[in-house]
């Protein structure tokens, strides 16, 4: 009898693992294999112990006919025993960044986030190595080229994507933000896991509210970061919220006495620059940032 109440007692021990929840599912981690070695040596102690692989889902997901999408995956384990059974899904930023390539970088520095659970990273449909729809760019031109207009590199832009679309092995109808969310979900489902936590940052923050509004019975919780609403269309907005956060600075800066003291009349010296260089453009050289190359530039 002592000995029967012994082994209980030591198996409700390991159970509670002193105050701490059980895992309540068991990953499928035999779904993955071994990663291969990152090309940047920074991050290599982040994806050291990481699973890699690939789950496969239909393109036309609503037909579930004809072809398949391979969707990269890595999995960052948790990086102690206790591992709880929400794992965190990051949701890159774009739309077009690669969630594989970015989320090793990104979690080196959150490393606590996985003390406790797993990340997921998982490339959205089109980017990464998930049949990415990335298209050859010409981009040097539009770096090098200081005279080109928006209008006129626009249009460049434009004729380069008319005609990469046709080389494409996909349907782009099919690559839209709602279907790559309920990929997200398969990749959940398939992989074990009941509730996840969403991290999501620029784009990805659009995509989180998306797979929220579709799959909110699986979400514990959802970290967004740079938010951007469903209602916001980001490019028309780049110009105006730049100016916004330009009026913050000034404004923060005059309401500190240091900031005010050293930079006093902020606001109008600016203005007064921005007339002055309108009124009397010059033609001046400068090094471009990206190239390293001497140009000549206009001063607005």
């Amino acid at each position: 009898m002592k000995k029967t109440l012994l082994i209980l007692t030591c198996t409700l021990c390991v159970s509670c693992e002193f105050g701490v929840q059980n895992t309540l599912v068991s990953p499928n981690y035999d779904l993955l294999g071994e990663c291969e070695r990152p090309d940047r040596p920074e991050v290599t102690a982040v994806v050291a112990d990481a699973l890699c692989g690939t789950i496969s889902v239909f393109e036309d997901r609503a037909a579930k006919t004809g072809r398949r999408i391979d969707l990269n995956i890595m999995l960052l384990p948790a990086t102690t025993a206790v591992v709880r059974p929400d794992p965190i899904f990051f949701l890159a930023g774009g739309p077009g960044q690669s969630a594989v390539d970015a989320g090793p970088f990104l979690f080196r520095v959150l490393s606590k986030m996985r003390a406790e659970r797993d990340v997921i990273l998982v490339d959205q449909r089109g980017t990464g190595d998930s049949n990415s729809l990335a298209c050859i760019s010409n981009a040097a031109a539009y770096y090098e080229d200081f005279n080109l207009t928006l209008a006129e590199a626009t249009e460049q832009q434009i004729d380069e994507l008319r005609a990469c679309l046709p080389t494409l092995t996909a349907n782009p109808v099919l690559y839209t933000t709602p279907i790559a969310m309920d990929d997200l979900d398969e990749v959940r489902e398939v992989l074990g896991y009941d509730k996840i936590n969403l991290l999501g940052g620029s784009y990805g923050t659009r995509a989180a509210l998306v797979y929220l509004r579709r799959h909110e019975a699986t979400v514990r919780s959802v970290v967004l970061d740079g938010l951007a609403p469903l209602t916001m269309r980001v490019p028309a907005n780049v110009a105006v919220d730049a100016q916004s956060a330009f009026e913050l600075i000034l404004a923060d800066c005059q309401a500190q006495p240091a900031c005010a003291s050293a930079f006093p009349d902020l606001a109008q010296h600016f203005r007064e620059l921005v007339q002055r260089h309108t009124e009397d453009v010059q033609m001046i050289e400068v090094t471009h940032p990206r190239t390293d190359k001497r140009s000549t530039d206009r001063t607005v």
